[in-house]
């Protein structure tokens, strides 16, 4: 770049046309163009540009030698270096000059190169990577903290020999503390690797694109030929049985490629391949355990599924034709033996190494906090499994056996599942867990950690038939077969709980694991995921009975009082319990059944079980297990799933529609909502997508999408009521969103379960005002869906009595009956368990059902294989194929197909922190792209700006990597949104090459999300995944909460320069990379201290500044950038240009709206985000302190509010930690009491106007 293309001095005016019509050597040119292809081959221009270079060096050099000459006096004087004054912070980089006896010029480069003391980095280098804590060791003393030892007197000896062991807190202050005989003999967080941390791809898709994976080789001696493949003859049959029955039941172009790389292989032999006898071995493969002695063959290892006989007691009352008890032979229970399935998890090598043996309490030292803080999440860190530890290593041991002994953590999902969309063909499997694995992996159905142990049945249609043969041809009662399904789901559970598993659990069984050591392990379970038809199967109590809670005595008539004092209080003292008071009012009903004759019932039946919502069903769980203290009501947690999400928030949402109805003619509010949803951007890969249906009309909605509304739901309802009941459901819907959050995040600590008792009890508050007072005033009636459904409903059952049916016509709305609200629903009483739940069980995303939904697309496809005849066997071999091939190809340690498919996707590198192309295949020459865009007002100051970032981004690459020699004047800092600076002449100044910048289209960032993992973003300009969210480096470090800490920008451009640093202290010329962002800035409306938004419970509210504003448009670097950020428009104001016409072809302001919302409650790690200095990985908001033990005085203010007086200004804490130098939110002004109100006040928070220009950005005035 010549001396016309440097930026000019403060007071010249120089224009775009004088300096690039006339180049250095004379010749002038009329089209920029053709001086950019001149300026490549001009000679003067180089040497004019290496002369300045060199004057510019012995500038330097005369300037810096008096320098040095002092520097060596004082050295050789002796004179004591000066220490900064105490209580007084060094400056940020200093240096310290060494002299030597030689002259420079006898001195390398890097020996004359300063050191560089007292190095601080900046905010945008804490981009911590996520690891375990270090290993642990032995305490020096007891624990204070430490709870005594259960059970002294029973066993003195053992309970001294145990101990604590603590772990040194790691980068994010997490620290694991162990309690036994001795420090654990298998610690999986030591192979613990960033792999496992990252949550972009999951860990066999990472193996199967890894390149580096070596070629197949088998374990241990190379002598076992072809039996190594067994049941396969050979390796090319191997791998063709392995790419077709776990490549995946539909074919793709990866997989393709993997059948290429396959047959093209040069170890593939044809020969082998065609006498192969696929039928034989596919049937030895899905052989069943009773089956592989039977024709000769030799036993597989691994579980075997078996089949047994179900019979069950059938009592028909004594009013009936044929009355007695009469024995019903169901179809057979396809399932495997529990323990087997354990001795197969135990000895799978590539399991091992992430299995915990033994739990811990993982604790947070938060900053300079004192305390430490609980830490819940997986399983194995919760209270339930570290106290069912310590009371197997308190108690006696077994007699003559000293090996470590191991608590078997089993989890249970089940739920049925219709197989096809047409036809009957439905599935009941049971699959089972190991909490002592990964919750992040256990959630991967690509991990394969779920064990399919059992495909329950169903009653077939044919028992009625049954039945009405002995009661005289009339039909069983509902009541009836009720009944007798649940008999027939327990005596399943029966054979599943057999006396060998409860052997084990009493007495432990022996396994020697895959490390070579004997441990005992008991196996307990710990928790049952299921729906609520289901868990009240389980719990055997009746459906939406009187007492409909499975793990409370709680009365229906009081459901609706979730949050109360007394109801929080009710759900300890009212615990349900297995105790000898339950089991014998179970018995004696079934002695009046089944001895006496009386009917389901009865009234003799109903006096004893009815008060408790019983049921006259032995408990199979009770019957087996309740001997060892097992309380089945304990195991039945909660479900985020169908509680609330397609539950509390499904009705909700339903009524909102309604009164959406109601509130004006003709469903306008409806279409414009559905309108509006139509309009949201979607979000990441899949967290927000897009909303192409009427959303009001909710058509084949699963619980993602019910999820994704209500996330975006604010912005959507705003402005559609009026007032009072617009800023009441606004409220309702933030702490309605906060509430799902919170009761959603992976990892909590006890100050964040505080917040969800806070919300908790908010929530309860606002559903029953908005029940007492906004539904009372609209006129709702049912939906259109509705009206139908319960049309269709009742011609049904016309259709059962055999009337004549009608068919179905259009509802008038006319016809549609009146629907209220409901608060009366178990669903709802369910959301005052979850903190308790996740205390003792850790985070709800562990036992909530979706892995178990997730699971059932696998049988669902292995049922594509099947003849659709007896399906149930056939998916049960294709389960027992899979996991047999599984384990040939995990002992001949290889990668899945034995080959590295490179997917097209590009992999990029956790550990950086962003992700730019390399490529320089789009240049855009800068005096080009001036000129095209000469009037386009975003590129105003385009040159000075860049040149003020590019500067002070290469001074600070060069002082990094040590290629800047000693200045007298300080770094320029590049603080993101400063207005630029023009650059004196000693400070320097950058060339770029060829005058090019280079256009990118993707860029992708990596960063450490809340919960200690590696998540990735990517922003792409030209879509709407475009805006991104940055750290304000002006108000960090400030604990009185004055700034915004975050910044929010468009980004227009992703770029990179190669640039060349020109100026003191530079030690030659070589070029460096820059890649920088060209963003549109957002600024913040209305008040954005803290209290203030403690108490407004709103969403951040920006906008875009004008364009002709000087600080609209600028530069960021990526390491600047936290993530992306969910930009949701302001519908209630409407679009800033209504002719569609914008100003700036660059800014793409054509469909500009005239204000935004910030989504914080798109994902869990932006809520996190909000919730300053509570997020375990979010270190940039470590050490602000001042918020650790307000939360409980939240949750006492909150209990103090009246049923009818909901404030809604001083509700508002509950969601949002409170400042550190605030109050709780007394002080806040009535303009900040609305709950749904944003204000657009933009000057309420002025800047100081003797503040410094570099630390306060214009926009924040």
């Amino acid at each position: 770049m010549d001396e016309s293309f440097q930026f000019p001095e403060p007071s010249s005016a120089t224009t775009l046309a004088q300096y690039s019509t006339v180049c250095t050597c004379g010749r002038s040119f009329a089209q920029l163009n053709a001086y950019a292809n001149h300026q490549r081959t001009c000679k003067k221009r180089k040497k004019y540009l290496s002369n300045a270079l060199s004057k510019a060096k012995e500038l330097w050099t005369m300037r810096k030698r008096p320098r040095r000459e002092v520097g060596r006096n004082e050295l050789l004087g002796s004179t004591a270096p000066t220490t900064p004054a105490e209580g007084r912070e060094p400056p940020q980089l200093e240096h310290s000059f060494v002299a030597s006896e030689f002259t420079d010029d006898a001195l390398s480069l890097a020996e004359r190169r300063p050191r560089r003391l007292n190095r601080h980095l900046p905010a945008r280098y804490r981009d911590v990577l996520p690891q375990p804590p270090p290993p642990p060791m032995v305490e020096s003393a007891p624990s204070p903290a430490a709870d005594p030892p259960l059970a002294l007197s029973e066993n003195t000896l053992l309970s001294w020999s145990l101990s604590f062991f603590r772990t040194l807190p790691n980068l994010f202050g997490l620290s694991r503390q162990y309690y036994g005989a001795c420090l654990p003999t298998h610690d999986p967080e030591a192979v613990t690797t960033l792999e496992h941390l990252t949550l972009t791809h999951s860990e066999s898709d990472q193996e199967s694109r890894n390149p580096s994976i070596p070629a197949p080789a088998m374990r241990g001696d190379c002598s076992k030929g072809t039996d190594a493949f067994y049941p396969y003859p050979n390796k090319s049959s191997f791998l063709l049985g392995d790419w077709f029955w776990n490549g995946g039941l539909h074919k793709s172009q990866k997989s393709f490629r993997e059948l290429l790389q396959i047959i093209s292989d040069t170890e593939f032999r044809q020969e082998d391949v065609r006498a192969t006898c696929w039928n034989l071995i596919n049937d030895q493969l899905g052989s069943e355990a009773s089956e592989e002695d039977a024709e000769g063959w030799l036993p597989l290892e691994g579980a075997g599924w078996k089949k047994t006989a179900i019979n069950i007691k059938i009592p028909i009352h004594r009013r009936a034709d044929n009355p007695g008890v009469h024995d019903y032979i169901s179809a057979d229970l396809h399932h495997q033996s529990l323990l087997s399935v354990i001795r197969e998890k135990l000895a799978n090598e590539k399991h091992d190494d992430l299995f915990h043996y033994q739990p811990y309490e993982l604790s947070w030292n938060r900053g300079k906090s004192g305390r430490p803080i609980r830490v819940h999440g997986e399983l194995y860190t919760s209270e339930a499994f570290i106290q069912a530890h310590r009371e197997l290593q308190e108690s006696p041991p077994e007699p003559g056996c000293d090996r470590e002994r191991v608590v078997l953590a089993l989890m249970f999902w089940s739920d049925s599942t219709h197989l096809a969309s047409f036809g009957n063909s439905k599935l009941w499997p049971c699959y089972m867990f190991f909490g002592n694995e990964s919750k992040y992996r256990r959630c991967r159905p690509s991990c394969r950690l779920c064990s399919h142990v059992a495909y329950f049945n169903h009653l077939p249609d044919s028992f009625k038939d049954f039945a009405a043969g002995h009661f005289g041809g009339k039909g069983p009662s509902a009541d009836f077969m009720a009944h007798c399904h649940r008999e027939l789901f327990h005596v399943q559970w029966r054979v599943l709980l057999d006396g060998e598993f409860v052997e084990a659990c009493k007495h432990g069984i022996v396994i020697c694991c895959c490390d070579g050591v004997e441990r005992r392990f008991y196996p307990q379970i710990f928790t049952y995921s299921a729906d609520y038809p289901e868990k009240a199967l389980i719990a055997t109590i009746r459906t939406l009975g009187s007492c409909p809670c499975p793990r409370c005595l709680i009365p229906k008539s009081r459901v609706q009082n979730m949050g109360m004092r007394l109801d929080m209080k009710q759900r300890q003292t009212l615990l349900r319990i297995d105790d000898d008071i339950r089991q014998s009012k179970v018995s004696t009903s079934r002695s009046f059944i089944y001895d006496s004759g009386h009917g389901i019932r009865s009234k003799y039946v109903e006096s004893l079980l009815k008060e408790h919502s019983l049921v006259p069903t032995s408990n199979a769980f009770s019957e087996r297990l309740g001997s060892l203290g097992f309380n089945l009501f304990v195991m039945l947690v909660v479900d985020l799933l169908h509680e609330f999400e397609l539950g509390v928030w499904k009705a909700l949402f339903t009524h909102l529609i309604r009164i959406l109805g109601a509130a004006a003619k003709g469903d306008r509010l409806v279409h414009e909502l559905d309108r509006r949803y139509r309009l949201i951007s979607t979000f990441s890969r899949d967290t927000i997508r897009k909303f192409t249906s009427n959303t009001s009309e909710m058509k084949k909605m699963a619980a993602h999408d019910f999820e994704d509304i209500l996330q975006c739901a604010i912005p959507a309802f705003d402005g559609l009521l009026p007032e009072p009941h617009n800023r009441s459901i606004l409220a309702l819907l933030y702490t309605c969103a906060s509430w799902h959050a919170l009761a959603k995040l992976r990892m909590h600590t006890d100050d964040t379960l505080n917040l969800l008792d806070a919300a908790t009890v908010l929530l309860g508050k606002q559903l029953r005002h908005f029940e007492k007072y906004t539904c009372a005033a609209f006129d709702t009636h049912e939906l259109k869906r509705e009206a139908d459904h319960r049309q269709r409903q009742q011609l049904r059952s016309l259709a059962g009595n055999g009337e004549a049916a009608v068919p179905t016509v259009p509802t008038p709305k006319t016809a549609r009956r009146r629907k209220t609200f409901n608060l009366k629903t178990y669903k709802l009483h369910t959301l005052g368990d979850y903190s308790a739940c996740i205390r003792n069980f850790g985070t709800t995303d562990s036992y909530s059902t979706e892995p178990g939904e997730l699971e059932h697309r696998t049988s669902k496809a292995r049922y594509c294989r099947t003849d659709r005849k007896d399906y149930v066997k056939q998916i049960a071999r294709i389960e027992r194929r899979e996991a047999r091939i599984l384990s040939i190809r995990a002992n001949l340690k290889q990668s899945p197909q034995g080959t590295a498919v490179m997917e097209e996707e590009v992999a990029t590198s956790p550990e950086a922190h962003f992700h730019v192309g390399k490529s320089q295949n789009s240049p855009q020459n800068i005096p080009l792209f001036l000129q095209r865009h000469a009037r386009d007002p975003a590129i105003k100051g385009f040159v000075l700006k860049l040149q003020h970032f590019l500067l002070a981004k290469i001074k600070e690459v060069l002082i990094r990597e040590g290629s800047l020699l000693h200045t007298d004047g300080t770094t320029t800092a590049a603080i993101s949104g400063a207005a630029p600076v023009l650059c004196s002449i000693w400070e320097g100044c950058v060339f770029i090459n060829a005058d090019c910048m280079y256009k990118h289209n993707l860029m992708r960032v990596n960063y450490t999300t809340y919960d200690v993992r590696r998540a990735q973003d990517v922003i792409h300009p030209s879509t709407s995944h475009c805006n991104i969210v940055l750290l304000d480096q002006a108000s960090e470090g400030s604990t009185a909460g004055e700034n915004h800490p975050y910044l929010y920008a468009r980004v227009l451009g992703i770029y990179h320069v190669n640039a060349t640093y020109i100026g003191p202290g530079m030690v030659d010329y070589r070029s460096h990379r820059i890649d920088f962002l060209w963003v549109r800035w957002y600024r913040h409306l209305g008040k954005h201290s803290q209290a203030s938004r403690q108490a407004s419970l709103s969403l951040d509210h920006v906008c875009f500044p004008p364009i002709g504003e000087q600080d609209s448009f600028g530069f960021v670097d990526p390491d600047d950038v936290l993530r992306c950020c969910h930009v949701i428009p302001h519908f209630a104001q409407g679009l800033q240009h209504l002719d569609g016409r914008g100003i700036s072809l660059c800014a793409q302001d054509q469909l500009d709206w005239k204000s935004y919302y910030i989504n914080r409650f798109v994902d869990r790690d932006s809520f996190m985000q909000y919730q300053w200095g509570l997020g375990v990985g979010h270190t940039y908001a470590h050490g602000t302190g001042g918020q650790e033990d307000e939360n409980a005085v939240i949750v006492e203010d909150f209990e103090d509010f009246e049923d009818g007086d909901l404030d809604v200004s001083s509700c508002g804490q509950g969601c949002v930690p409170p400042d550190s130098d605030s109050e709780s939110g007394g002080e806040a002004s009535d303009s900040d009491s609305d709950l749904g109100s944003t204000s657009d006040d933009s000057d309420s928070s002025e800047a100081d106007s003797d503040s410094d220009q570099y630390s306060i950005l214009d926009y924040e005035n």
